[in-house]
């Protein structure tokens, strides 16, 4: 009937309003106000939030007069469901009925609007409460300023201070404690953690953990266990002395150790409770880091804090057991939650495997929730494809699961990584996933702009290895696609907040315009994903690199703090340009900066100086990253193989692939025979290191692969030897070059 009601005509809604007059059974959920009100709250919770509308229409239409503290319960409810699309139609109803609202209903739109990322709405929200004549609590500014930092807008954060302090709530430890929780998009900065753990003597104990979380997160992001560490150490058990902290448990499990500087008593360390995010966030931290032992580990100290599962622990085991390629355990925890046997059955079909009788832990009175599925759906579309994703969706149909903005993430991924689609099928799957644009968000956009950078780079420097081997053989051609200069995107694509206003037309223009007209009208921002990708695109057409120095400078400016990534979209550009000198120096000033060279950094050096004919410095930028304790992954090898194949070091490119091949996965043995050509493409086609050890190598590991790459150098030189002089010189020139590179960098650090 309230289905009927909500999608009637006018006509139709009065047959049934005049029908629940006639019938006492069913009017009497409308007449009295507590009865309606509990049915509200149920119709909220249904797979249709906006049936609760319908409710409370029907009853007022029908003279029960509601309270706003029904509204409000009503509200409540839609959130815990993250039902947030249907609260501000909900609030303005509210207004209607009752003819005024209250704080808390506006803070509760406020909090929708921010969570559907329409940030345009904020000013909006602000006017309504000096049109209701009612006055902004210390939650509305804090709401405000939560959006502001999440929406990357340090300008605007800095004016919702100002009004909080002009509406007479002065800075406080609570609004501190707010920024360290939200400034994570922004960057890693130090005073805004001292100035949180200065707060937290001073807050509940629930934001105490929140903000220790969101502090902890900052440091894992970056890689730095040590930094995490030392606020790992002010968790504590529940129930447990306090002289035996969680913290020095969990230390010991990431495998961080403190140094003496970074000491501090235990006596003088305030204790937080932990909580499911917690251990939701180490469990992603360590299986990401293949650290599954550990992971396990962690299970026992959840009994101990006393800490009862959630789905975000469930989801996090999940993808823990899927990257230790142990699908029966994901299996096995989604399925105890489905409380179906045939379910669980067609779920096992699926995936391939059999459920297994005990998993890590018991989840059969969890509640389940999106990112539950979200946890499971990439691997069953990496198995079975779309047929995988169609069954996802379709058993968290029949469980009343609506699809999150990460779902559509996801699938949108899978889609491009592993089926290969092409930006515009991946722009028409998102329009055609959604009526509108409203639930478009910034990382759906970065999946799309992700694949075009894909193809600009391929049109730009051609793809495989011959691309590079046609510049040093007079007997192979470029594969050049396109001319040089053309383009798929504009750069105003990357200004979200100023809209897709370009004169020219591009490939893509026609396509991407209304994802980014949707955006900037809801007020979004361009994040540092977004300028990441923007500083590739600026890199591929101008080869200085002042365009991406000044993005980058601007990027500063707006208080946001590179990170890793910009500096590797930096290197690759220098790299690509033919300046390694350059390239080298950017990945110093990020180990300066406080970001460990990583895999990704080395690989762009070891094919750019590939891309100059320079085997001999690409294996000494291999070697340097062996040193420095980082495993080798696919690209790594591949490029370092493909150094060698440009300048016709066939030999030398084979033995390579064949002795690196089981640093990343299993060699196959009937692979022993293929040629040069048919191992490369086997060695990329599946990359294998979905369950690869990922950690630091150790002083045997890396005596192993110095031996292997004394080995290749040894035959390079008898290559070269063959040759002749002429590509003697030419590899003495190189390992000049090499030395005066790393000299002037000495000269102009120590000069600094």
């Amino acid at each position: 009937m309230v289905d009927a009601f909500t999608c009637g005509t006018n006509e139709q809604r009065k047959r049934i309003l005049h029908g629940i007059q006639e019938c006492p059974a069913t009017r009497a959920y409308f007449v009295h106000r507590e009865t309606c009100g509990q049915l509200a709250q149920a119709m909220a919770l249904t797979t249709l939030p906006c049936r609760a509308n319908s409710v409370l229409t029907i009853a007022h239409k029908l003279g029960c007069r509601f309270k706003p503290s029904h509204f409000e319960s009503v509200t409540y409810q839609l959130s815990l469901r993250e039902h947030w699309s249907s609260v501000p139609s909900l609030v303005s109803l509210a207004r209607h009925h009752c003819g005024r609202t209250t704080a808390r209903l506006l803070n509760w739109k406020m909090r929708a609007f921010i969570e559907c990322h329409r940030f345009d709405q904020l000013n909006y929200v602000m006017m309504e409460f000096t049109r209701d004549n009612i006055k902004p609590i210390r939650r509305t500014f804090h709401l405000l300023l939560s959006a502001h930092l999440r929406n990357q807008d340090l300008d605007a954060a800095k004016g919702a201070i100002r009004m909080m302090e002009n509406a007479g709530f002065p800075v406080d430890a609570s609004t501190h404690a707010l920024i360290s929780t939200v400034y994570r998009s922004l960057g890693l900065d130090t005073q805004v953690h001292a100035r949180a753990l200065d707060s937290l003597p001073s807050i509940d104990s629930r934001t105490a953990t929140r903000v220790l979380n969101s502090i902890v997160q900052h440091f894992l992001d970056v890689g730095d266990e040590l930094g995490a560490a030392q606020y790992i150490k002010y968790f504590s058990l529940i129930g447990v002395d306090v002289s035996s902290p969680l913290g020095n448990n969990i230390t010991e499990v990431v495998g961080a150790h403190l140094s003496r500087r970074h000491h501090t008593d235990p006596a003088n360390i305030i204790r937080i409770t932990p909580d499911a995010a917690t251990f939701t966030m180490l469990i992603d931290y360590l299986a990401n880091k293949r650290c599954f032992s550990q992971v396990h580990s962690l299970l026992p100290r959840l009994v101990e804090a006393g800490v009862k599962p959630d789905s975000g622990i469930v989801a996090s085991l999940i993808r823990a057991s899927i990257l230790n390629c142990r699908d029966d355990l994901a299996v096995s925890l989604l399925s105890s939650m489905l409380h179906s046997n045939d379910l669980a059955r067609a779920l096992c079909d699926l995936m391939g495997v059999k459920s297994v009788p005990q998993p890590p832990i018991d989840a059969r009175d969890v509640p389940l929730a999106a990112h539950v599925f979200n946890a499971i759906l990439r691997r069953a579309m990496e198995l079975r494809g779309l047929s995988g994703a169609r069954f996802i969706f379709r058993v968290m149909r029949a469980r009343g699961i609506m699809p999150s903005p990460t779902t559509i993430e996801i699938f949108l991924d899978c889609l491009d990584r592993t089926e290969h689609a092409t930006p515009r099928q991946l722009i028409r799957i998102l329009r055609s996933m959604s009526t509108t644009l409203s639930g478009l968000t910034l990382r759906h956009l970065h999946i799309i702009l992700r694949s075009i950078l894909r193809r600009e780079k391929y049109l730009f420097h051609g793809s495989g290895w011959n691309s590079t081997a046609s510049k040093f053989s007079p007997i192979r051609e470029g594969t050049s696609a396109l001319p040089q200069g053309h383009i798929l995107l504009d750069s105003h694509t990357f200004n979200i907040d100023r809209g897709a206003n370009s004169c020219r037309q591009f490939t893509y223009d026609s396509w991407l315009r209304p994802l980014v007209i949707s955006l900037s009208r809801r007020g979004v921002r361009g994040d540092r994903a977004t300028i990441a990708m923007r500083l590739r695109h600026e890199s591929m057409l101008d080869p200085s690199l002042d365009t991406a120095r000044d993005v980058l400078r601007h990027m500063v400016d707006q208080g946001m703090h590179p990170n890793q990534y910009h500096y590797a979209a930096l290197m690759d550009g220098y790299a690509k340009g033919g300046n390694i000198r350059v390239a080298e120096q950017i990945m110093r000033a990020a180990k300066d900066a406080g970001f460990k060279p990583e895999v990704v950094m080395y690989t762009v050096l070891i094919a750019g100086y590939g891309r100059q004919g320079k085997p001999e410095l690409a294996m000494g930028a291999f070697r340097r990253m062996i040193s420095a304790g980082i495993a080798p992954d696919v690209p790594a090898i591949d490029a370092l193989a493909h150094a060698y194949f440009a300048v016709g070091a066939y030999k030398v490119a084979r033995r390579v692939l064949l002795q690196l091949w089981t640093q990343v996965k299993p060699f196959q043995h009937e692979l022993q025979g293929d040629t040069l050509k048919q191992l490369a493409t086997a060695f990329r086609t599946d990359r294998g290191d979905r369950g690869a050890q990922r950690q630091s190598l150790t002083k045997n590991q890396q005596r192993l692969l110095n031996c292997k790459i004394r080995g290749f150098q040894r035959e390079w030189r008898q290559l070269e030897l063959l040759r002749g002089p002429q590509s003697l010189s030419r590899r003495l020139n190189g390992c000049r070059e090499w030395l005066l590179d790393h000299s002037c960098y000495n000269l102009v650090k120590h000069r600094t």
